[in-house]
Parts: C-alpha cells; structure tokens; sequence
C-alpha cells in the first residue's frame, strides 16, 4: 500500500489570493533562475493557468492523479492562512465551512482519503470547532501552519494541542520553507521541540521535515520519540538536485527509524515540479537517481506502512 501522507485541495476562494500569489512567484523565480527578472513569466499569468489546471474541491482530480501514480490513500490537509490577511477574509470561504469540504471529499471517497481538521489556534472558536468537527467528520489530525504569524509553542496553543490529545489524534505542524508574504521564521524546529517537550504524550509530526531545517528537525526528534517527520514538498529541491534529497531522508532512517518517516507529496501545488505518478516512481526506484543505498523493506515502510500504522488505515 502506497500513502501520500501530504495532500492539500485547492480551488476558488479556498486561500487567499495573496498565498496563490506568492506561490507563483516562487515558482517564475525556481523555473525561470537561469533568466533575467525581466524575461520571467508574470506571476498573475502563472497563476490564473495553474489554478485553472489544480482547481479541485471535490477531490475527484486528485484521485485521477494518484491512480496514475498507484498511490492507494491520501492524507488531507485543510490550511488556514485568513488571520494573514484578515483584508481578504471577506472574500473567502470560512474555516468551518472549508473544513467541511474536506471532509465531504472523504465520504465521496471513503477508501482513499482522510482528513486531517485544519485552523489557526489563535481563532477564538478553535476548540469548539474542533469538537465539532470530531463528532461530525471524524478528523484523523490537527494541522496547524505557524507562518500564517505565530511560534507553535505559543501558550495560546496549549489548549488545542490538549484537546486533540484528549481524542487521541496526531499534531501536524508546518515546518520550513514558505513564500512571501508567509513567514518561515515562525515554523523552526526548535519551537515544535518546546511543544514535543510539554506533551510528550502527544505524536506529532514536523511537516516537509523542516525542509532546509532538517538536520535541526531529526536533531530534535532524536530525543523526542514523540516526533516523527513527513518528506513532502521536497520534488523543487529532488528536480536541481537529488543528492538533496536523498541524503536528509537517509539520514532520518538511520537515526529514526523507517516508522517515524512519512512520504508526502505536498500535492497539488507541487504537481508542476513533478507529478505525482513520477514523484512516487523515483521514491519507489532509489537506485536510478542516487548511490545512496536503501532496503526494500525501508522503501515500503516509508512509503506506506509507517503511515498505515499511524492512521490506521
């Protein structure tokens, strides 16, 4: 069994626009590096095509995507980026009602997809919602993404985070990179460590592995057997060079363990980088892009059965 571990839906009035924005201009930049700025593709232009082309709020794109890859379940991720840009809060769907969405794309496909509940822990019907949302939709996770402007171990988390161990469900935190305007600086390691530290009963996972942070990631989850690290969104990095790739994601095996590593895709946004059918085809096929030796049955582990144990799947 395959697991895309790391999925998101995109689609009109989902995020805002100024997110979609900064999403194409880091993409124009990574295509267009070896271009002047003034010959680069128009940032607006990249993104009205793309979200022509990734637009899917009923999950029916992404699951054409994962049969080509053979992918059999995915793990959904609702973001939460309003109180960025509380300007543009009026122009976009709510997060109950986003949520919702998510969770209809499960019951349309109930085999193939699980959703995590996502919001900004500073909303002040957080909690309430959450427990909404468990007895309604049955969320396997909470997802929070410091960047939208607050540090993970802030206090006004703690009741969040408490409630979602009280249902016994992971915590998925964002960790890494991020365009403008959305701030990394909020989402380092060391800040998931406090959380990790004051809930050791909690299992949370640092997305994208910290992306460039990721030798501060695993030095965390070292200590902290309650850490595991997903390598989603990581295809940008895989496409200049694989080395990057591959070297972060053996060392995380051989100091975690295969089970605490998670494959992901960071799909759809990714998608343009590499697809999902060849994102999963160069993970399943180590050997034709690195030296770097990996068993069969850490491949398998990573690319399914750590997640299935996790999720119950």
């Amino acid at each position: 069994m395959i697991v895309d571990s790391h999925v998101h839906l995109f689609f009109e009035k989902s995020d805002p626009e100024e997110f979609f924005i900064g999403c194409s201009t880091a993409g124009v930049s990574i295509f267009g590096k070896n271009k002047p700025l003034d010959e680069r593709q128009d940032p607006e232009q990249l993104y009205e095509q793309q979200l022509d082309i990734l637009s899917d709020k009923d999950g029916s794109r992404l699951i054409g995507e994962m049969d080509k890859a053979k992918i059999d379940k995915a793990i959904l991720l609702p973001l939460d980026f309003w109180l960025k840009y509380p300007k543009s809060d009026h122009q976009g769907i709510s997060i109950k009602e986003k949520n919702k969405i998510y969770s209809d794309v499960v019951k349309k496909y109930p085999d193939r997809f699980k959703t995590y509940f996502g919001i900004d822990p500073r909303r002040k019907d957080a909690i309430k919602l959450l427990n909404e949302a468990m007895k309604k939709w049955e969320p396997v996770g909470l997802k929070i993404h410091p960047t939208a402007g607050f540090y993970p171990d802030n206090a006004i988390c703690f009741p969040l985070y408490e409630t979602a161990i009280d249902y016994g469900i992971p915590i998925l935190i964002h960790s890494g990179q991020e365009p403008a305007p959305m701030e990394a600086k909020w989402s380092h390691p060391m800040y998931i460590d406090t959380v990790a530290a004051n809930y050791p009963e909690a299992t949370i996972i640092i997305a994208h592995c910290g992306h460039g942070w990721w030798r501060q990631a695993l030095d965390i989850a070292i200590m902290k057997p309650n850490i595991y690290v997903d390598f989603s969104g990581w295809q940008p990095l895989f496409n200049l060079n694989p080395h990057y790739f591959w070297e972060p994601l053996r060392f995380a095996i051989d100091t975690l363990g295969p089970w605490r590593v998670l494959f992901g895709s960071d799909g759809s946004m990714l998608d343009v980088f590499l697809s999902p059918k060849k994102w999963a085809k160069v993970i399943a096929n180590p050997s034709r892009t690195t030296e770097i030796n990996f068993t069969q049955a850490e491949i398998e582990i990573f690319m399914g059965k750590a997640a299935q144990k996790l999720y119950n799947l």
